[in-house]
């Protein structure tokens, strides 16, 4: 039964993929930077939302074999990337989109990377899954099975996206991330991911997700995703603590504002802290790393953020977290996903009688 219902959510998940390859060969993003299925789009038809490609290319979105032909406006050239806007055409039916960019050498695809809704709700439900572990060994039953059937609950519940909150990765092996990527597009829903410091081998985060500090809007809340290890250690004048300054001042108009990370420790750097926490507080901090949930001593001590921390994914738990106008309010977390393999049917005395025969 558990294997029919992991078949079921794949083969549900195929409507988003069309024939040409994803990404590169190795699973590493290609062309197209951003969005990507660890940084989507949510949108209604008609909306404008932010490109980034290593060169200009033709866009277009596909879905059960259908391709809509995106309106492009180049604004600047940073490095070794180029930023635009894309615009949606009015008409765009809602569903699960794959983004597809071509130039005169280049072909590439990113998977559920743009999401569009009716509208953006007032109240809503998202999913926080952390410390998903893709490639340990740490249980008799496998992190894959577990993983699948994690998400398989997702699926089932009433969220609107999932935060999921770093050490998504055992090692940060490209084989892991490779890995991650097959089970994240099992879900049907967004997936919007933040690092952990498990997950940060060489340059692999940044090559499978391009940035490891990023901004988004969901109606008329704020979400801020940035990077803990470089919040613990970096130095204070570093560009994440320039980019968490002018992402907290972008999200300052929002009804709430939310963090996610994947863990807080009083001891970071003081300056992040009151940008984030102090100046002009969060209302809100999603992290994982502990493995189990928030206690008294865990809150954040600086200013009036409220901290909601939820046990590790590869143990079997996520959290369902509902938004409307009093605020965040987490469920019970949910532990009903088995880490243990099924124990064998036993047979009767009649059929090992006739097997063995």
């Amino acid at each position: 039964m558990r294997i029919n219902r992991i078949i079921i959510l794949i083969v549900s998940c195929l409507v988003c993929m069309p024939a040409a390859h994803a990404r590169q060969e190795d699973g590493s993003l290609g062309l197209i930077r951003v969005p990507n299925n660890g940084r989507p789009v949510i949108a209604t038809a008609g909306d404008a939302f932010e490109i980034i490609l290593l060169e200009e290319a033709q866009l277009h979105l596909e879905r059960e074999g259908l391709v809509f032909p995106l309106e492009t406006n180049w604004r600047e050239s940073r490095g070794k990337r180029v930023y635009g806007e894309a615009t949606l055409p009015a008409d765009l039916p809602a569903g699960c989109y794959s983004l597809c960019g071509k130039n005169s050498e280049i072909q590439d695809v990113n998977l559920r990377s743009v999401y569009i809704v009716e509208a953006l709700k007032e109240s809503y439900a998202f999913a926080h899954i952390t410390d998903m572990h893709t490639g340990t060994t740490r249980h008799k039953r496998s992190d894959r099975e577990i993983l699948l059937e994690l998400l398989g609950q997702v699926n089932e519940s009433d969220a609107d996206f999932s935060l999921i909150t770093g050490d998504v990765t055992d090692h940060g092996t490209a084989e892991e991330f490779l890995s991650l990527l097959e089970i994240l597009d099992t879900s049907r829903i967004p997936t919007f991911l933040a690092p952990g410091n498990h997950d940060r081998t060489d340059s692999n985060y940044a090559d499978f997700f391009e940035h490891l500090t990023y901004a988004f809007q969901y109606g008329r809340d704020g979400y801020l995703s940035f990077d803990t290890k470089d919040y613990l250690i970096a130095d204070e004048m570093n560009v994440q603590n320039s980019l968490l300054y002018l992402y907290r001042r972008e999200l300052r108009p929002s009804r709430w504002s939310v963090g996610m990370t994947h863990r807080y420790d009083p001891d970071m750097g003081m300056r992040s802290q009151l940008t984030l926490f102090v100046d002009d507080p969060l209302d809100y901090l999603l992290v994982g790393h502990t493995h189990r949930e928030a206690r008294t001593g865990d809150q954040i001590p600086w200013g009036k953020t409220r901290l909601i921390m939820t046990p590790a994914a590869i143990n079997g738990s996520w959290r369902l977290v509902r938004v409307d106008d009093q605020g965040l309010h987490q469920e019970a977390t949910v532990t009903t996903v088995s880490i243990t393999p099924p124990e064998p049917e036993e047979k009767d005395e009649e059929e090992e009688k006739k097997g063995n025969q």
